[in-house]
């Protein structure tokens, strides 16, 4: 008996976990349009045009908190491949949100920085995760530090088996 309720247990859990993680790709998928909104907001209209892509994003926050970056860091940054980078780099280079340049001593590797525009996405797409995290903070403010235990516990495995 003990065990059917503990079956019965884990797939209420599963099927909670599942939602939450459909929750979860949803608010990815809105991720871009969030952006979008808030750029608006804080009157970036001219962006609005840029229909800039998610993976256009994460690559400004990359060249944003780092320095030095050429496509093979970013590209390892963001578990892309180096061509995906490359056609990213160049759209954010027509759109002027980055600029490319050289080292003195080496011509061949080109590093990026974030332009006067690029800043303002990063800024923007901060303000976008600290919203997140807000929401995050407010969930687990509900538990105790027995109750964060066991979740961080949770996640460690859920992490470490998938």
């Amino acid at each position: 008996m003990k065990i059917e309720n503990t079956k019965f247990e884990i797939d209420i859990t599963i099927n909670k976990l599942i939602a939450a993680f459909d929750n979860i790709n949803n608010s990815l998928d809105s991720h871009e349009e969030e952006m979008k909104d808030l750029l608006i907001k804080n009157d970036h209209k001219d962006f609005n045009n840029m229909s800039l892509m998610l993976s256009e994003v994460h690559a400004i926050e990359c060249i944003g908190k780092n320095q030095l970056t050429n496509s093979t860091f970013i590209a390892k940054e963001l578990n892309m491949t180096k061509g995906a980078i490359s056609k990213i780099t160049s759209k954010l280079l027509k759109k002027k949100l980055i600029k490319g340049n050289h080292l003195e001593n080496n011509k061949k590797e080109i590093y990026y920085t974030l332009t006067a525009q690029g800043k303002e996405v990063f800024k923007i797409h901060e303000i976008l995760h600290k919203i997140e995290h807000e929401k995050f903070v407010k969930i687990l403010s509900k538990y105790d530090k027995e109750g964060l235990s066991i979740i961080n516990s949770f996640l460690d495995d859920l992490i470490s088996e998938l």
